[in-house]
């Protein structure tokens, strides 16, 4: 099977076990910036032990642990503490190759990114949104993957939806859709388009074009080095 550029980004990142870095405009990489970048990763079978994942500012923590590849299912908890306090509790279901977690730098947000299958995907995202001593799960990504989909999707798979990164602390997100990258998805295998979307309600701030994405993973390979 043969990868596209972007694609081949996008698995070699992947299979490294390292989180995307992106910039929105592709300059020096602030401190911030750099913070915003990046994120805890480990394999579904490694959460059968707990991993505490704190928040920049070490008010709050997420655990993962839990997981059962009970019928093949692959099934976690993600806990979230605020200290000592558990304040939130979500089940997680077929979790498989990869799980990855990304605070953003204000420690009022995170998101939770995983593959229900191998390097190729499926990729989901959930986002949520911590204030004081409650969590809500938003709708982060639902906008930009319906704007993809009506005009780039594969029938068979579906489509990958993947974070990236934070932007402005907690209140955007850059997000990228991506056509499944297998044969069967036909001449658009492997095609991923990136959008910055306002957290808190997934509106998009801004689309990007094809190359503009394609530049954006390219940007992000001298930082992993």
């Amino acid at each position: 099977m043969k990868l596209n550029a972007t694609s081949r980004h996008i698995g070699r990142f992947l299979v490294n076990s390292v989180l995307f870095v992106f910039l929105v405009v592709p300059l020096s990489l602030k401190s911030q910036d750099r913070a915003s970048c990046l994120g805890w990763h480990s394999g579904a079978d490694a959460l059968e032990q707990d991993h505490e994942i704190p928040s920049p500012n070490q008010r709050y923590r997420v655990v993962l642990g839990g997981y059962s590849d009970y019928n093949e299912d692959g099934r976690g908890l993600m806990r979230v503490f605020e200290g000592p306090n558990l304040i939130a509790k979500f089940r997680l279901r077929n979790l498989s190759a990869g799980v990855w977690l990304n605070w953003a730098p204000d420690s009022n947000a995170f998101f939770l990114m995983w593959s229900a299958g191998g390097a190729l995907g499926r990729y989901h995202v959930r986002v949520f949104r911590v204030q004081k001593n409650h969590v809500s799960e938003l709708r982060s990504t639902r906008i930009a993957e319906s704007d993809f989909a009506k005009t780039h999707s594969c029938d068979f798979r579906g489509n990958n939806s993947i974070a990236l990164r934070w932007v402005n602390n907690s209140d955007s997100l850059l997000v990228s859709s991506e056509v499944y990258d297998t044969s069967d998805c036909g001449k658009e295998m492997g095609l991923a388009i990136a959008y910055l979307v306002r957290t808190n309600d997934g509106k998009i701030i801004k689309r990007y074009s094809k190359s503009e994405t394609d530049n954006l993973y390219k940007t992000c390979s001298r930082f992993m080095n």
